[in-house]
């Protein structure tokens, strides 16, 4: 049986041993247009606005948390300098709303401070170390999946579109290709996990829109964000997925159109991950150069893959629907290895990573009483974590567990009840979001310690 332990304590000791480095041998993908940058970092002021964002966070959280929080978010901002230039201009509004999502009343484990960091940290692990039932590292089935050409064709389409040769050595299996596609699917997996969850300002606005349509506002039509989003992105690799992973052929009905409106308009507010994956994309294209002197297919596909890899993670919901059913509404959305090993590994992350993800504790006590005779509340905060460690195993029969190592027996009780609804959405052999058969996985199991 082979087992891994993913915590915050074995991640600060992998760095110790240098392990877990940002991968960085593709990065820039586009070649950068310097004036633009330099414009858009002057006018924002964004120096001014970062070292605001990083005193203001410290003063809410205090010298314990914001000394684990500033050394992993520090080296996220490091890496996003080369990989995405462009996060810089919206780092001070994300570190505002990963704080503001660990004091959320509305939902359980909610930061992101910590998490976007520590899924970089397990996706680099779990590819390097997780042996498969066949006795093969996950890196490696998940760069067979992709010379398969089958379920991944649309890749072999895009490389080709961008410019590849069709007879290039990368598109073969051969010695080469693969570990070229390695080092390429480990640097694409890391980048998707750091920057996963950026989408929630835009999904916050979009839900503001949401709200306006339903009083008839004379200036936002329905449907509107979705059309002009389908204008201007339907020929990116993120509408191939939208189109379940296919480009839209001679049989495709006339209704089919009117569905993808649908779906992206529902996707806008319901989900943080198309608007992420859309805010990726225009950032990315705010700053380079087109028509670019140089460019890499392999670099363009590492952004055009991640933002699907941002936009699946989190399309459970439009997968199953809004009507409560044991069968999704939407089944061409499902995620599996052999179509989009990248987009169902972030998925995979999303699900392992609790661990290290603090939540507010409220003490409310009485203060003396004031003139009035009304006693004043104190309200001290403490962020303390619910979930210390994930534990991974999987056995020779393909079962993975995934055990959740809760603090306490609250905690513990609380995530129990959470593990009935992941295991049916997500594991579900027959109509579970995600799909990992492929690689011999044939069934998950959730549990809690």
């Amino acid at each position: 049986m082979n087992s891994l332990n993913f915590s915050l304590r074995n991640y600060k000791y992998g760095i110790k041993k240098r392990h877990y480095a940002p991968p960085k041998l593709r990065c820039p993908y586009y070649e950068i247009d310097p004036v633009v940058y330099r414009n858009y970092e002057t006018t924002n002021k964004i120096k001014v606005k970062l070292s605001k964002a990083w005193r203001e966070l410290h003063k809410r959280t205090g010298e314990s948390y914001f000394s684990e929080t500033y050394p992993l978010q520090a080296r996220t901002l490091d890496y996003s300098a080369k990989a995405f230039p462009s996060y810089r201009f919206i780092l001070p509004e994300v570190i505002k709303e990963d704080w503001l999502a660990i004091v959320d009343w509305d939902k359980y484990q909610r930061d992101h401070t910590l998490h976007q960091s520590l899924c970089g940290y397990v996706v680099l692990k779990l590819l390097d170390n997780l042996t498969l039932p066949d006795g093969k590292l996950l890196l490696d089935r998940c760069v067979e999946q992709i010379l398969n050409w089958q379920g991944t064709a649309y890749i072999r389409d895009f490389l080709i579109d961008c410019g590849m040769n069709e007879d290039d050595d990368l598109l073969k299996k051969k010695d080469f290709a693969r570990i070229v596609w390695r080092t390429f699917f480990r640097e694409a997996a890391y980048i998707a996990a750091i920057f996963h969850d950026i989408g929630y300002p835009w999904q916050y606005a979009e839900r503001i829109q949401g709200n306006l349509d339903k009083l008839n506002t004379p200036a936002i039509k329905q449907n509107q964000s979705a059309k002009q989003v389908i204008d201007m992105f339907s020929h990116r690799l993120l509408f191939h997925a939208m189109n379940g992973y296919k480009k839209v052929d001679a049989a495709c009905p006339s209704t089919w159109q009117e569905k993808l409106i649908q779906i992206t308009d529902v996707a806008l507010s319901k989900t943080h991950g198309l608007p992420g994956a859309l805010g990726f994309l225009y950032l990315n294209d705010c700053v380079r150069r087109y028509p670019p002197t140089t460019q890499s297919p392999l670099n363009l596909l590492c952004v055009e893959w991640t933002a699907v890899a941002i936009m699946m993670h989190d399309m459970r919901k439009i997968y199953w629907g809004q009507k409560i059913s044991t069968i999704p509404e939407n089944p061409f959305l499902r995620l599996s290895f052999d179509k989009d090993p990248l987009s169902s590994l972030l998925t995979l992350v999303d699900v392992i990573q609790e661990f290290a993800r603090p939540t507010v504790k409220y003490d409310v006590s009485a203060s003396s009483k004031t003139k009035k005779k009304k006693p004043n509340k104190l309200i001290t905060l403490e962020y303390k974590e619910d979930c210390h460690a994930t534990k991974l195993k999987i056995d020779k029969n393909g079962v993975l567990t995934l055990c959740y190592q809760m603090c306490n027996g609250s905690a513990r009780a609380i995530k129990r009840k959470f593990l009935l609804d992941d295991k049916r959405e997500y594991f579900d052999t027959q109509y579970g979001y995600l799909d990992m058969s492929s690689i011999g996985i044939n069934d998950v199991q959730l549990t809690v310690f």
